[in-house]
Order: C-alpha cells, then sequence, then structure tokens
C-alpha cells in the first residue's frame, strides 16, 4: 500500500506545476498586451508629432509669405511684439 503523505506531496508537487504553468502563461499574455498597447501608443504619437511638424511648417511659410509680401509691416509687429515682451517680463 503506498503511502498517504507520499500520495498527498505528489499531488501537491502536480498542482504547484500546474500553477506555475498558468501564473507563466498569465505573466506572458500581460507582457505581450503591454507591447501592444505600447505600440498602438506610439503610433498614435508619430501620427500627432507629424500633424504638429506639417502645421508648424503651414505656420513658417505663412509667415515667410506675410513677411515678403510687406516687410516693413513685419518689422515694425516684430518691435511691437519686442516691446510688449520686454515690458511684461519687467525690463521696459
Amino acid at each position: 500500500m503506498s503511502n498517504p503523505s507520499v500520495s498527498h506531496l505528489h499531488n501537491a508537487t502536480e498542482q504547484l506545476g500546474l500553477a506555475r504553468d498558468h501564473l507563466t502563461v498569465g505573466v506572458a499574455d500581460a507582457v505581450n498586451a503591454g507591447v501592444d498597447a505600447a505600440r498602438e501608443v506610439k503610433a498614435q504619437a508619430s501620427e500627432s508629432v507629424d500633424k504638429l511638424v506639417d502645421q508648424g511648417k503651414d505656420i513658417v511659410a505663412q509667415a515667410g509669405e506675410a513677411i515678403s509680401s510687406r516687410p516693413w509691416t513685419m518689422v515694425g509687429v516684430a518691435l511691437a511684439a519686442g516691446y510688449v515682451l520686454a515690458r511684461l517680463r519687467g525690463r521696459g
């Protein structure tokens, strides 16, 4: 006849092995989900950066056109903006 404590020990060892396997699968799934989420966030951030760069290029192009079409007006605007900023910072 087999020893009951050896049988219980064997059963507990098997249960621990199964629990370990389930935990390993769960951790792997969580890591994979995190990697997928990070990839998605990266793609969305890249899109946002691309849009901001395009908007910045458009603003620079518009500013260039305004400066080319009215150079003296733009000099006056720049001087006025500098004066206002100096006053706001307390240096005027």
